[in-house]
């Protein structure tokens, strides 16, 4: 999900305490100087102003373990799986797959896998989020689950006085021209599927589907694109609700913003992003030392205080603001009611974004 940027001014806030890794090599400019051949270098691939690559994090993990850690950046999952593939095997040491791409990384051989035993976090990650389908194989982890959220529904306090809580609201006919709905064919698809009723994962009537969107259009304000053009239609009070990242919600309320984030009582899409290491990782050890420390308490709940997702870990939400989980939907109820998003072979893909362009150009 091209959910990262919003991050970014989250990152400032995050206290120097937290650390983080880093990645470089594989023909891009690293974020880090070289390091001696005397030093171990980490090489993590992750998206840019994702929790991992705060430089006073990464120094605090570097002196604590001797190291060097250096980043290379990604841009979509897509990428991550080429980079993989062509000069990742053997010189790349963490990556951040998640589910759109992990089957094919197992299937291809470029993850090693995981001893859960070595991670020391792990005995606190929640449950649901350890028996995702497409982070093992043959009985086998691959990804370890990091930070979840969801793409639910946000709208503006100020200009809608009721409690907004199902996703037909996106349809409701009285906010037509001040809705935004994302120019995203998954996104679309999977939340149309929602409000029929379908398993949005596996959508049994692309047909009623795409009515459905049609049906919708035209109470459209736009189809934003990214997350600061949803911002500033927000701002100016252009969209009164519309369809919404969790994350980018959260760091809104904490600027002051009048902005009320809500899981549908039908539900919603949620995703994970996880960490796994790569096959005959130079710096195997090194590399769970990283996870480990992805997963620990203090960076997952440091991070989730300055606006990054929610935590995996159990006792990281548990230490936070209880009112600061309810308003994030960070809460167990929220959680039980999220559909992650799994694995799509290319040809539905293909199906889902043809129609998604049909609607679109219509």
């Amino acid at each position: 999900m091209n959910k990262k940027g919003f991050l970014r001014k989250a990152m400032v806030t995050l206290l120097a305490g937290v650390m983080v890794v880093g990645v470089a090599g594989c023909g891009l400019k690293s974020s880090q100087p070289e390091a001696s051949k005397e030093t171990k270098t980490l090489v993590v691939v992750n998206w840019k102003d994702y929790g991992s690559d705060k430089a006073e994090v990464v120094k605090q993990f570097e002196d604590k373990y001797k190291c060097k850690v250096v980043h290379i950046y990604m841009s979509s999952e897509e990428e991550l799986l080429t980079k993989l593939r062509t000069d990742g095997v053997g010189k790349i040491d963490v990556v951040l797959p998640n589910a759109s791409v992990l089957p094919v990384a197992e299937k291809e051989n470029l993850l090693a896998s995981i001893d859960t035993g070595k991670l020391e976090n792990y005995q606190h990650i929640a449950d649901k989020f350890k028996k995702l389908p497409e982070n093992s194989m043959e009985g086998k982890t691959y990804a370890i689950p990091w930070v979840w959220g969801s793409t639910a529904i946000a709208y503006n306090s100020n200009m809608i006085k009721e409690n907004v809580d199902s996703i037909n609201v996106l349809w409701d006919a009285k906010y037509k021209g001040q809705i935004g709905f994302r120019d995203d064919f998954n996104d679309a698809v999977m939340n149309a599927a929602i409000v029929l009723g379908q398993n949005p994962n596996k959508p049994s009537d692309l047909k009623a589907i795409k009515t459905k969107l049609l049906e919708q259009k035209p109470l459209n304000k736009t189809y934003w694109k990214t997350g600061d053009e949803w911002s500033k239609l927000f701002a100016n009070n252009q969209i009164a609700v519309g369809v919404m990242w969790s994350g980018q919600a959260a760091l809104m309320k904490k600027e002051g913003q009048p902005i009320r984030f809500v899981i549908p009582r039908e539900g919603a899409i949620g995703w994970v992003d996880n960490w796994a290491i790569v096959k005959n990782a130079p710096n195997e050890d090194l590399a769970y030392k990283f996870i480990d420390f992805m997963l620990s308490k203090e960076f997952q709940e440091n991070w989730a205080k300055s606006g990054g997702p929610a935590p995996v870990n159990k006792l990281a939400t548990a230490a936070l603001d209880p009112q600061l989980v309810k308003d994030n939907c960070m809460d167990e109820a929220s959680l039980n009611k999220l559909y992650f998003i799994s694995y799509q072979t290319d040809e539905v893909k293909k199906a889902w974004n043809e129609l998604w362009q049909e609607v679109k150009a219509q």
